[in-house]
């Protein structure tokens, strides 16, 4: 089975119009795709959050009302401190040191169907998007969080079609090390954790690693 490379597919409606504080968070929401030599196939999803903390004090608007937009970008808030700087615990781990540039990328969500795991394919695509969309941004941040204990525990999830299809049975059901697990992953593309947080962080100051898949 041959392939090339790995796709990121996906595309954008903004309203114009728009005057809610929502609109200074740009969301990305697609589909991994592998590119055969006669077709395509999607292999994984993912979702991301550019937030634009920049373009909202120069319009005097309330940046805790934008972080406050969805459920998945309200505790992000918690790190940053007055003045709209990060917190020092965040600052300590960020190896290019200080800096106001409060704009923030968020890789919220990536999945890969359990035919395409272990080949770095997840990786690769959490890599490019952490390049191409953290230009602006300050801080490259998100919160591990094993997809085996979404809306429940395991056992309580274990009769439900999405939790069957993505092959979760199979992960681990031990919170914590299920969770401490992501973080060494996540910690190939240069993810810290902030002490006494549930989020890491990236910098987009400092030479990122360039991760490509093992097509096998």
């Amino acid at each position: 089975m041959n392939y090339s490379t790995v796709f990121l597919e996906y595309r954008q409606e903004v309203m114009a119009d728009d005057e809610e504080p929502s609109r200074y968070i740009q969301t990305l929401e697609g589909h991994v795709v592998l590119d055969f030599e006669n077709h395509r196939e999607r292999v994984g999803r993912f979702r991301v959050f550019v937030i634009d903390v920049e373009s909202a004090v120069n319009d005097e608007e309330s940046v805790f009302d934008i972080f406050d937009s969805y459920s998945e970008t309200m505790g992000y808030w918690s790190l940053y401190q007055d003045g709209l700087e990060f917190r020092p615990k965040v600052v300590k781990v960020l190896p290019g040191g200080e800096r106001w540039r409060p704009n923030m990328l968020i890789l919220d969500r990536m999945e890969v169907v359990p035919k395409y795991r272990g080949k770095g394919i997840g990786l690769c695509a959490l890599n490019c998007l952490q390049r191409r969309y953290s230009i602006g941004c300050g801080i490259i941040a998100m919160k591990p969080f094993p997809l085996q204990f979404e809306g429940g525990l395991p056992e309580e999830n274990a009769a439900k079609e999405d939790f069957i299809a993505m092959g979760l049975g199979a992960f681990d059901r031990d919170f914590k090390r299920a969770t401490a697990k992501l973080r060494r992953y996540y910690g190939r593309l240069g993810f810290v954790r902030v002490p006494g947080t549930e989020y890491m962080v990236a910098d987009p100051f400092v030479r990122m690693p360039f991760i490509r898949w093992d097509a096998g």
